[in-house]
């Protein structure tokens, strides 16, 4: 049965797995800090990311290789979590196990990060081998399941920048269990307890780099549960302001909401000491989020889906035949999703690399202006063979700030020139702009980039020809021929 049920989680997570639109932005940087030789500054790009360097250890072997490579290696740690929860589920009941696993394996949530060229599948992997020797070492205090609960928590403290609340919480579940301080649980402890003050300090320093974009609210903890339990996936970047945003798919968000909760609510009963791991976890991401110091997204609550999922199976498995059907309507419609437009594996990732890269070679201008992303962001699309290329990204934008049409200054009259402008942070009209620039609640970067671009198009308009323009997705490239005389 096992076996199956594995066969069929590794089917969904290969299925559309090669995208056409290339890597985007989050999936470029493990790409690219993986790709930096060791004696090269391969530390030094890893100190530059928000999370731990686990993760680009992983990678480096596959950094040359193709997409779809590189994809796989998040499938291999998203079909090998699939017994394991097995054998987490199996602490309870042979039952459970498969209930827990048959979630593992069709649960959308985890299908699409068994996709991305990110750590979230192997961040859940390590999740699940913690909650697997949590519950085995609370049990019993094996030397076995002693190595296991440390190396799994270790494992996820070097993966995860928001792994050491769960860690935090975890250690604090196991001395609560063990009721005194046996030698196994000073000895956990010991190890632990300096790497999560170590991490713990640096969440405040390491995560404000990137997390300028999102405000909170309390619809993320709502989308937080509708994307751990329905196929729709809403929070992967950040929550719209409302819950029921699309009237399409208020039902396959809410059934499969309501049949998880139904399981997770009625496992309760047996785990809740284990789920103050849970509620701990998404409170403490709330207050960072509130601080602004944490965008609150789905993902990163990641190391707490093995054990909503271990709850509902539980909870499925204690109520006899209704459960049973709780969990096969569960299946069926995570299933059933598969064949229509809203399939996770299906998503189009609008802001794939290889979208403006094609356009760029299809183009074959002289000179070539990118905003908000530098040049080597698609080297891995674009030919730049002959090209003078030229950026106004996040690092310099202040010195394009006043006047970004200067730009153009050094690009000798006749040669052609393609202008490259990523829509999703640059959308704001001058209006919108020059009432809005000193609101604080209008992420600055926004702004900026939005002034860049209506900048630019405005220069291009007085003092190019030729014009050609190309809009798809998340991107907007425009092609000109730099005027003889204005």
């Amino acid at each position: 049965m096992l076996f199956f049920i594995t066969v069929f989680g590794l089917l969904l997570r290969l299925s559309f797995i090669n995208k056409a639109e290339g890597l985007w932005n989050d999936e470029y940087v493990s790409w690219f800090v993986s790709s930096v030789p060791f004696n090269q500054g391969f530390w030094q790009e890893v100190l530059k990311q928000c999370h731990m360097p686990l993760y680009y250890l992983y990678l480096k072997p596959f950094a040359h290789c193709s997409d779809l490579v590189l994809r796989l290696t998040s499938v291999l740690p998203g079909v090998n979590a699939i017994p394991v929860m097995y054998l987490a589920g199996r602490e309870y009941s042979k039952k459970t196990g498969y209930m827990a696993s048959a979630i593992t394996a069709v649960l959308s949530f985890l299908v699409y990060y068994s996709q991305e060229v990110r750590f979230y599948s192997l961040l859940f992997l390590f999740s699940a081998l913690s909650l697997l020797f949590t519950i085995r070492f609370v049990k019993k205090s094996y030397k076995i399941n002693l190595c296991g609960y440390i190396i799994s928590n270790i494992l996820i403290l070097s993966t995860h920048v928001l792994g050491v609340i769960y860690v935090f919480f975890n250690l604090i579940y196991v001395f609560y269990k063990k009721k005194k301080f046996s030698k196994s649980v000073i000895l956990s402890i010991l190890v632990l307890i300096p790497i999560v003050c170590y991490f713990g300090i640096n969440i405040f320093r390491m995560l404000p780099m990137s997390q300028w974009w999102g405000h909170f609210s309390y619809t993320n903890i709502l989308f937080l549960f509708s994307d751990f339990f329905s196929p729709i996936l809403t929070n992967n970047v950040n929550a719209p302001p409302v819950f029921f945003y699309n009237k399409n798919l208020v039902l396959w968000m809410t059934i499969p909401l309501f049949i998880g909760l139904a399981g997770y609510l009625t496992g309760l009963r047996k785990t809740l000491p284990l789920n103050i791991l849970v509620f701990m976890t998404i409170l403490i991401m709330s207050l960072l989020a509130l601080s602004g110091n944490l965008v609150f997204i789905t993902k990163y609550a990641m190391e707490i889906l093995p054990i909503v999922i271990l709850t509902t199976a539980i909870g499925y498995a204690d109520t006899g035949k209704s459960g049973i059907i709780f969990l096969s309507l569960f299946v069926l419609l995570h299933t059933a999703s598969f064949f229509s437009p809203y399939y996770v594996t299906k998503q189009f990732r609008s802001e794939g690399h290889r979208i403006p890269g094609e356009i760029l070679n299809r183009y074959n201008a002289q000179n070539i202006v990118f905003t908000y992303y530098e040049p080597k962001r698609f080297e891995r699309y674009a030919n730049f063979e002959g090209k003078h290329l030229y950026a106004i990204y996040k690092n310099n934008r202040y010195d394009y700030k006043d006047n970004p049409a200067k730009i153009f200054d050094d690009i000798p009259a006749g040669e052609t020139v393609a202008v490259v402008f990523l829509d999703s942070v640059s959308f704001f009209d001058d209006d919108f702009i020059n009432k809005n620039k000193n609101n604080p609640k209008i992420p600055e970067m926004f702004l900026t980039f939005s002034h860049i671009k209506n900048s630019l198009i405005k220069a291009l308009n007085d003092g190019f020809s030729e014009f050609k323009y190309a809009k798809v997705a998340s991107w907007t490239v425009i092609y000109a021929r730099k005027l003889t005389n204005k």
